[in-house]
């Protein structure tokens, strides 16, 4: 009753799709009439779109609907990890399309209110930075005797992607890209342990001697991919790959329980290589 009672808090503050009625209506009308096979598939279609509305509905309203849909795979993300809030603003300064995620439905109220201020902020953080960035460039743009319908707009895009959530563990990853002349983008690991709250690091996960496990996977992972002619990884000396830091390492656990470490695009690599991914061979669930 507990855990209802805490989930159902937080759906208060949840707004019903403002589409709900007007889908349900279709989803049962489409069920009273026939057409032909292509107006068919239109409304199969919508019928699918609205009906996931309606499941959506009831995750946002129905405390005991969530905490029972947690426990099946893939919807138990869903019960946890909520957009919060979504956007769009579009003038002659930026285009965003930005999707804020929350922590919900852990059974940790405290945890999911620091999580979510943590995000919330970070994000309001990264897009103030990213809009005077397009200022500054609109101003250079003038300022240089351009005209200012010549102009493009920054392009921002926030997202993000549940990339585990069992175990008492939730792994996310939020996206961030900037386009102007240029693609800029940042990403943003969120490593949760439910039950005591604390953002985990390698160290938590391998032990003491996580340096040598990851060092020796990627050293081995970056000799096997080199043999690929399209592959060139920088040398020690370019400011290559030599071992990870520390337990900080940017990194993610993956579906299979593995965890996987991340380098931004043009760390190790040419940027044409893109972001590097390792998986690292030892499970940890």
């Amino acid at each position: 009753m507990e855990e209802i009672k805490k989930a159902k808090e937080v759906y208060k503050s949840i707004k019903i799709p403002s589409r709900l009625e007007s889908c349900v209506k279709d989803a049962i009308s489409s069920k009273t009439n026939k057409y032909y096979s292509f107006r068919g598939l239109k409304y199969a279609m919508s019928t699918i779109a609205c009906t996931f509305v309606v499941f959506i509905f009831f995750i946002n309203v129905n405390p005991s609907f969530a905490v029972q849909i947690y426990n099946i795979p893939v919807l138990g993300d869903i019960a946890r990890v909520f957009t919060v809030k979504e956007y769009h603003e579009d003038d002659n300064l930026k285009l965003i399309n930005a999707k804020i995620p929350a922590i919900q439905n852990t059974g940790n109220t405290d945890l999911e209110q620091r999580i979510n201020y943590e995000i919330m902020t970070k994000m309001n953080e990264v897009l103030k930075e990213a809009e005077d960035r397009a200022k500054s460039y609109k101003e250079a743009v003038i300022a240089t005797g351009g005209k200012e319908e010549d102009y493009v707009p920054v392009n921002i895009q926030v997202d993000y992607e549940i990339k585990y959530s069992k175990d008492d563990i939730i792994s996310l990853v939020i996206y961030k890209s900037e386009t102007l002349a240029s693609a800029y983008t940042e990403t943003f690991f969120y490593n949760i342990d439910i039950e005591t709250g604390k953002n985990l690091t390698l160290k938590d996960l391998l032990g003491e001697d996580y340096k040598g496990i990851i060092n020796e996977s990627i050293f081995n992972q970056i000799e096997e991919r080199s043999k690929d002619q399209n592959n060139s990884y920088f040398t020690a000396d370019e400011g290559g790959f030599t071992g990870i830091e520390d337990e900080f390492q940017d990194f993610y656990i993956n579906q299979n329980g593995k965890i996987v470490i991340v380098f931004p695009k043009y760390a190790i690599a040419p940027g044409y290589m893109g972001m590097q991914e390792f998986e690292i061979d030892k499970q940890i669930f």
